[in-house]
């Protein structure tokens, strides 16, 4: 008898952010390419934004909050989150 393991449920590793309107939203941080839920629709509860994608592959190349927050038009507390990701990602 062949028992067919269930299909795991992707889930885009993200991270809670409030850009410059103010809204605290879960930005996906997966490659676009890569994630299948690349092509919904942005809500509250899952966002692509590729200012915060290009701040999450730089900060996990070790660039600063500080610098993200001028090279990315970021708030500061969002480049914060972004790189404190980046560096448990890379712990993983």
């Amino acid at each position: 008898m062949h028992h067919t393991l269930p299909a795991r449920q992707h889930t885009c590793p993200r991270v809670a952010l409030a850009l410059h309107d103010g809204i605290e939203r879960a930005y996906r941080l997966d490659d676009p390419g890569t994630c299948p839920h690349s092509g919904t629709a942005n809500t509250i509860v899952s966002a692509y934004e590729p200012r915060v994608h290009l701040a999450y592959l730089l900060a996990r190349q070790g660039h600063h909050a500080d610098w993200l927050v001028r090279f990315a038009d970021l708030p500061p507390a969002a480049a914060h989150r972004l790189t404190r990701a980046a560096r448990h990602s890379a712990a993983c």
